[in-house]
């Protein structure tokens, strides 16, 4: 084979590149000569990834903390510790998952990692700073992002700073965490605090916003600051670590297959959750689906029109949140007050069956989403007669 030429190049190695490498290595397809490039070292906690689910995880052995139940605090005094019944919530950090995906891959020789700058994607040849590699079969690109600004769909943004903090006393439960706090200032927009206890001095809290424009960075600090005072009563505290993300919460439709040779995997394939902006799960299941059909040689398709049922759902909720007609924090009030938890996490899951969705649907406030459904539905069938 020649210099600079793989059988498999993955174009980025975060969250989606490296697991891809992970399942590649654990199946037949272990021998092919695989290039991962990033422009990282990947040593680095650089994010958080939590998850739900019913069995022990795939990466059980790096997860670092894991809940059985979660506290909700809404609108109309809804405040309650929610019981997730048979799933767990899952915690694994971003350091550990690097360390734990090198220490499978490291003892194959086939796999090469390579620091470098990625500078574009095209057909067959991923360029960087270090020259140009070749692919003989695939590309999978987790590089090439869209600019979510279509004005024919639903489109909104994920955006979040995180601490970790540590405190002189006593504050936290290390058994109960937060999953939404409205508790914060609205301001028009789907806002709330999300608490992940370590232990009874430490925890991750991060101040969350959806919204389809961005904060300035001075805001998401001050609204982190005055929620972990004001709402936590808590005035001494250390922050030992941050983190500040941009997730995409978008209906605009992927190119999963841009081209003969390329794959996008991770955000670029379209694999974060629209209206939730999970992509953990998700993305595991998607690329242990892929892994397979690269072993049988063909491309096993979803079942069309049950994705676009779900597609659909997402759309709806991305609506009711970017045009206001529900007040976001009561939305999500009524989905975990009208509904077992266990099945809300089964709904965003894409797990429910129609019976399912439509008693989740008349959970909520049908007016607002009964506008949106027939808004989304007249997009949907124009955009399918151009």
């Amino acid at each position: 084979m020649a210099e600079n030429t793989y059988d498999y190049i993955i174009a980025g190695g975060g969250m989606a590149g490296l697991s891809l490498a992970f399942h590649l290595n654990r199946s037949s397809l272990k021998n092919k000569k695989v290039l991962i490039i990033d422009r990282e070292t990947k040593n680095q906690n650089d994010h958080t990834w939590c998850f739900w689910e019913k069995e022990e995880s795939t990466f059980e052995s790096i997860v670092y903390r894991k809940w059985n139940g979660v506290w909700f605090h809404g609108t109309n005094k809804f405040s309650e510790f929610l019981s997730l019944e048979n799933y767990v919530y899952k915690m694994i950090r971003a350091v550990d998952f690097y360390e734990f995906v090198f220490s499978q891959i490291k003892g194959n020789s086939n796999f090469t990692f390579l620091q470098a700058e990625i500078l574009a994607v095209e057909n067959d040849v991923v360029k960087t700073n270090q020259g140009e590699f070749l692919a003989n079969e695939f590309i999978f690109d987790s590089f090439t992002r869209k600019t979510y600004d279509d004005p024919n769909y639903q489109n909104l943004w994920q955006h979040f700073l995180g601490w970790m903090i540590e405190t002189d006393e006593a504050k936290f439960n290390p058994n109960e965490l937060t999953l939404f706090d409205f508790r914060v200032e609205q301001n028009d927009e789907c806002r709330f605090a999300y608490i992940l206890p370590i232990t009874e001095n430490k925890a991750l809290i991060e101040f969350t916003v959806f919204s389809d424009n961005l904060l300035q960075h001075p805001e998401y600090e001050e609204n982190l600051s005055r929620y972990i005072t004001e709402i936590l009563k808590i005035s001494n505290y250390k922050i030992i670590e941050t983190e500040h993300g941009v997730i995409p919460m978008s209906d605009e439709p992927h190119e999963e297959f841009p081209s003969e040779k390329t794959i996008r995997i991770g955000t670029p394939g379209g694999y974060v959750k629209a209206s939730t902006g999970y992509s953990f799960q998700r993305t595991q299941r998607r690329l242990q689906r892929l892994v397979e059909d690269l072993e049988n040689g063909k491309w096993k398709m979803e079942n069309g029109k049950w994705k676009m049922w779900k597609n659909y759902l997402d759309s709806v909720l991305l609506n009711v949140l970017l045009t206001n007609k529900h007040s976001a924090d009561d939305v999500f009030t009524q989905l975990f007050r009208n509904n077992k938890t266990s099945q809300v996490l089964k709904f965003l899951d894409e797990d429910t069956n129609l019976i399912e969705d439509l008693q989740i649907m008349r959970s909520v406030s049908m007016i607002p989403f009964s506008k949106a459904a027939f808004e989304i539905a007249v997009k949907k069938i124009s955009a399918s007669r151009k």
